[in-house]
């Protein structure tokens, strides 16, 4: 979690403080920062596949599911405290996101051809 918000922070410093948008633009930003930020936790999420020496097909399933399941809780949190649910999830960068999280431990186990 800690390296997929890194990711996302950096990737949004360049477009500036999205306070002074409105709400369509606010949308834009959000919708943006999640986009930009699918293919870094596509990433991270296959390293961390390999890196934990992922050995078997159910074990890519299940870390697939539970990873996909701390991503989006955490940004429920984070849209209930920042009182912005609906615009978080009314993107299609978060489900993009939430996609890619969920199909690169399964990706991994097809690449190393897991059972």
């Amino acid at each position: 979690m800690i390296v997929v918000t890194t990711f996302e922070f950096s990737v949004t410093l360049p477009f500036g403080d999205p306070g002074e948008l409105d709400k369509g633009g606010y949308s834009y930003f959000i919708n943006l920062e999640f986009l930009l930020t699918a293919l870094p936790a596509a990433i991270v999420t296959f390293m961390f596949t390999w890196l934990l020496k992922t050995k078997h097909k159910s074990d890519s399933v299940r870390r697939a599911i539970v990873w996909t399941i701390m991503v989006a809780l955490y940004y429920v949190l984070i849209g209930l405290g920042n009182d912005n649910l609906t615009e978080l999830f009314l993107t299609i960068g978060i489900y993009v996101m939430l996609v890619y999280t969920f199909a690169d431990p399964i990706i991994y186990a097809k690449i190393k051809y897991l059972r």
